[in-house]
């Protein structure tokens, strides 16, 4: 007897996964900050408190911060336990060369310091005609116990969690339906409208596209992880260089504007020779595997829409809320 495959684990992801992952992934943030909101806001009222201090509190922050990376963890194992896929269809390959995780390192460098200049040259230009920028509250750095508490919370975790979801499964599902270029700026396009901010549209588009490269150049999810954690690791860093000595690496002015343009195209130079002469052929594991799901595309511009809605929404709110 001819043995029922119904019941076999699949080790690749489809582009209906990539949607469904991403429509879940984009409503948790929403859903977990109205429920700590609302406990804030219980708290503010039995201790007499006034404004924003429990929203801006560190404590508060990281507990967030924690809680949303443990439902996108939780989210990831139940859809593929749901799904009946294998965990490794994620790619997490720790066995790279040396030399690999080096040029991994240099990426990670170059893509903070050649596009955050240039992300400063934007912001500049919103301000300019009058857009309210707003950074939100994060975790401010001022000594050694809150340095570790933000590297944990805005480093480590969404390294980890965001990739799980983002470059694991839904690059991988979308390289099916739209090749592997498509499938990098479509997932960088998805990163960033997860955000929902558009001061943050820009710069994880670009560092998601870079990340999404990265990934299918090694065939390792560990690959992104680590270009992620590098950015964000120095972010904190130099804030916390900032707070505590006053040293600043931001440029005011016109040289802004021409320094931002300038690394801007060396970074893009030094990415096609990096790929040009180290990563001469690109990784094609499990691309026999690649499978599309022939109700996704309408599901996915579905999910394109709201995500844009919501986007709308917040923006419009932001904007009437700060003029």
């Amino acid at each position: 007897m001819e043995k029922n495959n119904t019941y076999q684990k699949r080790n690749f992801y489809n582009d209906k996964d990539s949607t469904v992952i991403f429509l879940i992934a984009l409503f948790l943030p929403i859903l977990i900050s109205l429920l700590f909101t609302l406990i804030a806001n219980v708290i503010e009222a039995a201790a007499g408190l006034e404004g924003d201090e429990i929203n801006s509190n560190i404590w508060y922050l990281a507990a967030y911060s924690l809680v949303m990376g443990i439902a996108y963890v939780v989210l990831y194992l139940l859809y593929n336990k749901a799904n009946r896929i294998e965990y490794k269809a994620i790619n997490l390959n720790f066995k790279m060369p040396w030399h690999t995780y080096l040029i991994i390192a240099v990426i990670g460098i170059i893509s903070l310091f050649g596009v955050q200049y240039f992300i400063s040259m934007i912001d500049n230009l919103l301000k300019a005609i009058g857009y309210p920028l707003n950074s939100g509250y994060t975790i401010n750095p001022t000594d050694g116990g809150t340095f570790v508490l933000a590297i944990f919370v805005l480093a480590i975790i969404p390294a980890i969690t965001e990739e799980l979801l983002f470059r694991g499964v839904i690059l991988n599902g979308l390289r099916g339906r739209f090749g592997d270029i498509g499938a990098i700026f479509m997932s960088a396009l998805l990163f960033a409208l997860m955000h929902q901010n558009f001061q943050q549209l820009i710069y994880p588009f670009i560092l998601g596209s870079i990340m999404g490269y990265i990934v299918l150049r090694t065939g390792s999810l560990v690959s992104s992880m680590l270009v992620h954690f590098i950015n964000n690791f120095l972010v904190v860093m130099f804030t916390f260089i900032e707070n505590t000595t006053g040293f600043s690496l931001a440029i005011e002015g016109w040289p802004l504007y021409l320094i931002g343009t300038v690394l801007l195209f060396l970074t893009a130079g030094i990415l096609f020779i990096i790929d040009r002469y180290y990563f001469a052929h690109k990784n094609r594991k499990n691309d026999e595997q690649i499978d599309k799901n022939i109700y996704a595309p309408k599901l996915l511009y579905i999910s394109i829409a709201i995500s844009l809605l919501l986007f709308t929404i917040v923006e419009v709110t932001n904007i009437v809320t700060n003029t």
